[in-house]
């Protein structure tokens, strides 16, 4: 028999957990997508991003707070009654799969363009779903181990970037202003969009040890590293790349790699992107687990792990059928209108409401 501390993740376990849910393939793109509204100032962007995610956090922590014990799935029922609790369980997990697709989508993509060129879509989508399935069905303590583990390697991944220090050159990122203050307020809107993946304390809260002070705090400190990570990587690309450049180049942190030398292999991006990809799979696991849970929650069994393969072959169905780049963009625009609503929208209204509603601490529906 497990004890209930074994069954539980410790801080640095959530800590961990956060950062590989939250960082993922947006990062290559984003100095990209940010240069095409703030420019120089795509760091002073991605810092607000922080601060706006900081806020959303804080919003979920209170709804978490207010429900002791409880994770996303229990609130909806408790705080919404059966059937309307059921059907948000319902969009959520529809929600979670859409993410899951669309990262799925978005790392074959970025895989093909750059080193599998000749291998099918299918098959890259099918091996990427099955490494997903093997964790996906395991237990939270497992899927953090894991994470753990894997965030290890984001040592090299610093190195890598850090290298293309040596070809900078600091006048590109000035004047900081250049684009106006609303464009560096827009270019947050996209950055923000790409660090989700701190949602999944709606999941993981609930199983972590420590007090919630402890908890915030720890999460806090998870988005602050993914932060400064994302502002560290784009501020290098702005550094090595002008603004006409980073116009044309769509993942200018893959290009930045395939440019160093390091002498003794020629191409880093072709080491470099296999292992981020192992960040990418957590990613992928995570949008994959939280559905899980919630359907267990919504057919009132004990254990995700036989409900794990059928999110999976929804993610990989979705994610095959877009082919043209107008399709990918339109899952990319669904995406992006889930998350302001089930990440920003859902969370905030149902932390309003529980102001107003009484309740037993940890009482289910």
């Amino acid at each position: 028999m497990m004890t209930q501390s074994e069954k539980m993740l410790s801080k640095l376990q959530f800590f961990f957990f956060i950062i590989q849910a939250q960082i993922g393939v947006g990062v290559l793109s984003i100095p990209h997508e940010l240069n095409n509204n703030a420019m120089g100032g795509s760091g002073l962007s991605v810092l607000i991003a922080g601060f706006v995610t900081q806020i959303i956090i804080i919003i979920m922590w209170f709804l978490l707070k207010k429900y002791p014990g409880l994770s996303l799935f229990h609130i909806c029922l408790k705080l919404c009654g059966p059937v309307i609790g059921r059907l948000l369980i319902v969009c959520y997990i529809g929600h979670f799969i859409l993410l899951a697709a669309n990262i799925l989508l978005s790392t074959v993509d970025v895989l093909q363009s750059w080193i599998l060129l000749s291998t099918p879509k299918w098959v890259l989508l099918g091996l990427f779903s099955i490494m997903a399935l093997y964790l996906a069905r395991e237990k939270l303590t497992v899927l953090a181990r894991f994470y753990a583990l894997a965030s290890f390697l984001f040592i090299p991944l610093i190195f890598f970037v850090s290298y293309g220090l040596t070809q900078s050159r600091v006048e590109y990122m000035f004047p900081l202003l250049e684009a106006g203050y609303m464009n560096i307020v827009k270019g947050a809107k996209d950055a923000t969009i790409s660090m989700y993946g701190f949602e999944m304390m709606l999941i993981t809260f609930p199983y972590t040890q420590g007090s919630n002070k402890q908890r915030l705090m720890t999460i806090s400190l998870a988005n602050l590293f993914v932060t400064l990570f994302y502002t560290f990587v784009v501020v290098t690309c702005v550094m090595v790349f002008n603004t006409e450049q980073l116009r044309l180049i769509p993942e200018p942190v893959i290009y930045l790699m395939k440019s160093l030398n390091f002498y003794v292999f020629d191409r880093a991006d072709v080491l470099f992107l296999p292992i981020w990809a192992i960040t990418l799979v957590c990613s992928i696991v995570s949008y994959c687990y939280a559905p899980s849970i919630g359907l267990t929650v919504l057919f009132k069994r004990s254990n995700h792990k036989n409900f794990a393969p059928y999110v999976i072959i929804v993610s990989y169905i979705i994610a095959l059928f877009p082919i043209t780049p107008m399709a990918i963009n339109q899952l990319d625009r669904a995406v992006e209108y889930s998350a302001y609503l089930f990440i920003v929208g859902i969370p905030l209204v149902m932390m309003i409401l529980s102001l107003f509603v009484k309740r037993k601490a940890g009482e289910l529906a």
